[in-house]
């Protein structure tokens, strides 16, 4: 399975490249009153009304940056959404090692949000985000 990695708040992370739809810089989102954790709000792209999520802040790490990027992923249905990100690091290689998650990385999130760890070589580790959960049903 291939994994789209991007970088938040100084971590790395890992998201299942047949859910992204596309990459892009983030368009302007509009605020909703009394959104939830992570929610920064609504935005429109290509026609389409879709949730704006800082991943940075949804997992407890620094609020993405005007410089950052949206990542447009396929929700748990037929609905998109889109995730704030520091930046996007690439494709990670396939034939790369997987391991799971140690107890520190478990524990620094929700329960079953941590999918695993990609080792992709050269030392690198790249904490593989379980969507669904991540998500949630607060972000549709």
């Amino acid at each position: 399975m291939s994994t789209l990695s991007v970088s938040v708040g100084g971590a790395e992370f890992g998201i299942p490249a047949e859910r992204v739809r596309e990459v892009l810089r983030p368009p302007p989102v509009t605020r909703v009153p009394f959104a939830l954790n992570g929610v920064r709000g609504i935005s429109q792209v290509r026609g389409t009304v879709l949730a704006v999520v800082d991943l940075g802040e949804r997992l407890g790490l620094a609020p993405v940056g005007a410089a950052g990027r949206l990542v447009v992923v396929w929700g748990g249905g037929r609905e998109a959404v889109g995730l704030l990100v520091d930046r996007v690091v690439g494709l990670l290689d396939e034939d790369g090692d997987e391991e799971a998650a140690p107890d520190e990385a478990t524990a620094a999130l929700p329960p079953g949000w941590l999918a695993g760890i990609a080792v992709p070589g050269s030392g690198r580790r790249v904490a593989l985000l379980h969507l669904e959960r991540v998500l949630g049903e607060e972000a549709r």
